[in-house]
């Protein structure tokens, strides 16, 4: 979700797309129909996406932070590498560190991302090297509003025989939110053990599992045991790109919107300027007017189309850089 939301005349669009169809307009579409009812999906295979993602590379930022292991700070860590000591297998051996030093070596051997995680000099996208390609699912969604609004456009991406796909679920009508959550719950998530969002712990995985509640009074995000409300995802390992954006690159630029970040670091000027803050409302004209506003619509496809396209860029830029 961008910040920085420019003045933006959609009268053109409005203009140029009235009468058309959404089928004429996106001919890589299909319907998808389940219990809970029906919604639209738009498809992509993405073949100038690299798929390859040095996500092991990973592994080494924490065996060379020798601040993951228990009483050693800054200061003690500076110690320890003039003295030659420069990753967790040289403090094997060491009477004070070694069984901190040789649990963490364990957690990273069995690839244990939820008991790596809980140390706090270990970020989301340190434990990376946990995953497969096709374990990382990308996720943003369009809502009508900010809060306790239905999603209207689900977008995810995921690897598939080395190529990225990505897939726009899109309710046609505000009564289709259910289908895609269904769909969601049953047929996406199972799949996959990552995501990967832009500010997606504060705002896409605790939107969708109140979404979530809101129909089917229980979150699949979550074990049983847990209270929903005070745990949106327990489950599935989450790297947020906008944080790790900020924190690797602090200091470097104005702002970290998603817009921004495709700027600065691919070089990848959009076609689609629609700002984040203006789908609901060409939502809700569309609804009023299909026939007319069908322009609109194309434009909240197109917005939420870059927002997964960019995604596995951005992270492989991180990693890369």
């Amino acid at each position: 979700m961008d910040f920085f939301t420019p003045y933006y005349d959609v009268t053109q669009l409005v203009e140029q797309y009235q009468g058309s169809k959404l089928e004429e307009i996106f001919q890589n579409q299909q319907v998808i129909k389940n219990k809970m009812g029906q919604f639209l999906e738009f498809i992509w295979e993405e073949e100038k996406i690299p798929f390859e993602l040095n996500l092991t590379s990973t592994k080494d930022n924490i065996l060379r932070n020798l601040k993951t292991v228990f009483y050693v700070g800054e200061f003690t860590e500076k110690k320890l590498i003039r003295r030659g000591i420069s990753s967790l297998y040289d403090l094997r051996l060491n009477l004070k560190y070694h069984k901190s030093a040789n649990r963490l070596i364990r957690s990273i051997k069995n690839k244990d991302y939820i008991a790596l995680c809980e140390n706090k000099y270990i970020n989301d996208i340190d434990t990376a090297f946990c995953f497969k390609v096709e374990d990382l699912l990308f996720l943003d969604i369009e809502t009508l509003g900010l809060y306790d609004s239905p999603i209207i456009i689900l977008g995810i991406g995921f690897y598939v025989k080395n190529k990225f796909n990505i897939r726009l679920l899109f309710a046609r009508e505000l009564e289709e939110e259910i289908a895609i959550l269904e769909h969601l719950r049953k047929e996406i998530l199972p799949n996959f053990k990552c995501f990967i969002s832009y500010n997606g712990k504060t705002f896409d995985i605790p939107y969708i599992a109140n979404r979530f509640l809101y129909y089917f009074d229980e979150n699949p995000m979550i074990s049983e045991n847990e209270i929903p409300y005070e745990n949106v995802n327990t489950k599935y390992h989450h790297i947020d790109l906008y944080h790790n954006c900020r924190r690797k690159f602090k200091e470097m630029f104005f702002n970290y919107t998603l817009t921004n970040m495709e700027k600065e670091l691919l070089n990848l000027e959009r076609k689609n300027h629609l700002p984040s803050n203006m789908v609901g409302t060409c939502y809700r004209k569309y609804l009023k007017d299909p026939e007319r506003y069908i322009g609109l619509i194309k434009e909240c496809i197109d917005h939420n189309y870059y927002d997964i396209y960019s995604l596995p860029l951005i992270l492989r830029k991180i990693l890369q850089d």
